[in-house]
């Protein structure tokens, strides 16, 4: 660039600078988040200044500054657009699953694209008043300093990259009380899973069951007026629905583990030495299966391989109309009902579960559409909706039916992104990541109740099935049955947790803990990550 051409440089000066506010601003259309709109004008004007004053003395410092701090208020902005949130430590910790977000690929590209060409467009100096110039960036700082400490420094974008990097260093740094190698298995050791409802009659003595994990679906979706999962919200009402349930994690990698052993996830990867839901059934007796609907994702696939299933359905070459090389809905529902009808010819017992990948963020629906097929969300659950009524409609006529319980759920609640406000404009979310989600019993016979759990979360799935199924054994959970009231000891069923921060759902209302309960969480749960990679003494293992 011939930095000697001014008018060409003001042109160039005007775009870069234009464009920063209208991300901001489209930012702010999207999320409504006063706060992000003040503070990343507020941060904008002080780059302006700080750079315009660099540009006087020295242009390629001033322009290469001036370029880095708007890319980072650009991406930062772009980001809170689309995801409702700025960049979080979640979405750095699942950066290897980015093509999960292919259904909105283009959009994503092009923004980051634009930011990244924009923030680097060459600039001139603006004005020659070197005195106003100082006072206009004492004011702004300022101005800036009195924002932040009466409003607190989360809407600023420049900031949040400091907390980004802060939280992922606490992520990684135990706490300063535990003592590296000390057993706090027992701790957490349980010698009974406390039974608060009888098996059904008419079940058999080991009945076959199905667990559906759901990717990311909410409770507002099933109950929304337009009707878009009518086949969900059925089974719901004849069925043993609780309410008042949230997820208690985000995103999958967690949230699955976490139901299926009762815990938390420190890392996407952690493996967990504790004794799970599989592991207890397949003592007594039971064939355990998972079927694995992302087959060409070698980490999901090693993930799901780790957590101690008899067997992992999980064929590379099975075809599939998928987005991201997965299996989609459909063909999921349609292997599901194949397995299970297999299984049924065994005289063992059968725990087959299942996660279905065609709800992920940013999907479109590849076969069934809601309406006209204008919003991909919509598409996308009245889709699963669809499926799932397929495969109850050949369940019920099987033999299946009469020995087999399903227990429908999600692996956490729907991520609340720009798709997410746009299809639902009415609907109320203090958390990007957490809310209200589904979870209901259905079997041949089930006598259909709704059972209010006032708050309480996913680490309660693992023994509300055993409970349900009258089996108590030695475990490392940190729920309880949902069949029981909820208990002011227990400290881990109504929090929620990303590792970067801890929000309470008691009562279902959400409420971020204070210091002092963030501190006391971050102990315990350092405690239970050493003991989860530890393992059970043998004397609990072989007392199972």
């Amino acid at each position: 660039m011939d930095y000697k051409h001014p008018i060409l440089l003001t042109i160039t000066t005007a775009l870069k600078y234009l464009f920063a506010v209208c991300i901001i601003i489209f930012a702010y259309s999207q999320t409504g988040q006063r706060i992000c709109l003040i503070a990343g004008l507020m941060e904008l004007a002080i780059v302006f200044l700080i750079s315009n004053t660099l540009v006087r003395a020295n242009h390629f410092i001033g322009w290469i500054l001036n370029g880095l701090l708007l890319l980072l208020i650009n991406v930062q902005m772009a980001v809170l657009a689309f995801g409702n949130t700025y960049i979080s430590l979640v979405m750095m910790t699942n950066l290897d699953s980015v093509r999960d977000l292919s259904g909105q690929a283009v959009v994503y590209i092009s923004a980051l694209v634009a930011a990244l060409v924009l923030s680097f467009l060459p600039i001139r100096h603006v004005g020659t008043w070197k005195t106003a110039e100082a006072r206009f960036l004492a004011l702004a700082l300022s101005a800036e300093l009195i924002f932040t400490m009466c409003i607190g420094s989360a809407g600023s974008p420049l900031f949040s990259y400091y907390t980004l990097i802060k939280q992922g260093i606490d992520a990684q740094t135990p706490s300063e009380s535990i003592t590296k190698g000390k057993d706090y298995t027992e701790i957490f050791h349980g010698t009974t899973i406390i039974g608060r409802i009888k098996k059904p009659e008419g079940l058999p003595e080991n009945p076959n069951i199905i667990a559906i994990f759901t990717e990311g679906l909410s409770q507002n979706i099933v109950t929304d007026k337009r009707k878009i999962m009518p086949n969900v919200a059925a089974y719901e009402r004849k069925s043993i629905n609780f309410t008042n349930y949230f997820n208690h994690t985000f995103a999958t990698y967690r949230a699955l583990s976490g139901q299926l052993y009762s815990g938390y996830q420190k890392h996407n990867y952690d493996s967990n030495a504790l004794i799970s839901l599989q592991d207890i059934l397949s003592d007594k007796g039971y064939t355990t299966t998972f079927i694995n609907t992302e087959t060409r994702n070698i980490n999901f696939t090693n993930y799901l391989q780790d957590m101690g299933f008899d067997e992992v359905i999980s064929d590379p070459a099975f075809i599939s109309n998928g987005v991201a090389d997965t299996i989609s809905d459909k063909d999921a529902y349609e292997l599901l009902f194949d397995t299970v009808k297999e299984q049924g010819k065994d005289d063992k017992p059968f725990f087959t579960a299942i996660y279905t990948f065609g709800t992920h963020t940013s999907l479109d629906s590849p076969d069934e559409k809601f309406g006209d097929g204008s919003d991909s969300l919509l598409n996308k659950f009245y889709n699963l909706d669809c499926q799932f009524g397929a495969f109850m409609k050949k369940f019920e006529k099987s033999d299946l039916a009469d020995n087999t319980i399903i227990f429908f759920t999600a692996d956490h609640a729907a991520y609340q992104d720009r798709l997410f406000n746009t299809s639902f404009p009415d609907y109320e979310r203090n958390h990007t990541e957490l809310d209200e989600m589904p979870f209901f019993i259905y079997h041949k016979g089930v006598e259909p109740q709704k059972i209010d759990v006032e708050g309480r979360n996913t680490l309660d799935f693992a023994p509300t099935v055993l409970d349900y199924l009258d089996i108590s054994t030695n475990n490392y959970f940190l729920g309880t049955t949902l069949f029981s009231g909820l208990d002011n000891n227990n400290n881990y069923d109504t929090i929620f947790t990303d590792s970067a921060s801890y929000v309470s759902t008691r009562g279902g209302e959400i409420r971020w803990l204070n210091d002092t309960e963030h501190d006391i969480m971050d102990v315990k749960l350092d405690m239970y990550y050493e003991a989860k990679q530890q393992g059970p003494p043998e004397t609990a293992q072989s007392d199972k």
